[in-house]
């Protein structure tokens, strides 16, 4: 049985979000939805993790160190890719320095999900796997970032 809405509070957040989150990443997953949603199992396309009906989150809003598990399955995924042209590790900084200044942050602070976010969203980006390939790691390809 569904629950009852608490207070008008609620209610009216309800009705306001029209945003779907990944319970898992919390990487935004669809805009445009209703609530609750989804109203069948999908699969989130940022982590391909499966979402639960109704388990969407309406914010990014996470627990400290939820983002990090994400992180985690990126940076597996990315390192096992089979990427076509590779970007110059030159492109992959600049790309880095980018998304940290749209993000408000510096280079050597941006988290591997808001580029891969970022990255999914600006196909002028280099994908997370070119990171890799240039640099090894998210930490080096950071700090070579800030430095260069």
């Amino acid at each position: 049985m569904p629950q009852a809405i608490s207070n008008a509070q609620d209610i009216e957040l309800e009705e306001a979000s029209d945003q779907a989150f990944c319970p898992h990443c919390f990487l935004l997953v669809e805009a445009g939805v209703e609530q609750p949603w989804p109203p069948a199992p999908t699969r989130c396309r940022h982590c391909r993790l499966l979402i639960g009906p109704g388990r969407g989150r309406q914010s990014a809003d996470a627990n400290p160190g939820a983002r990090g598990t994400a992180a985690g399955v990126f940076a597996h995924r990315a390192k096992h890719s089979e990427a076509g042209e590779e970007a110059s590790p030159d492109r992959v900084r600049e790309a880095i320095r980018s998304v940290a200044e749209r993000r408000g942050a510096r280079p050597e602070r941006l988290l591997m999900v808001d580029y891969q976010q970022t990255a999914l969203e600006d196909e002028s980006l280099p994908p997370l796997g070119d990171v890799f390939t240039a640099f090894g790691s998210w930490k080096r390809a950071r700090k070579e970032a800030a430095v260069g």
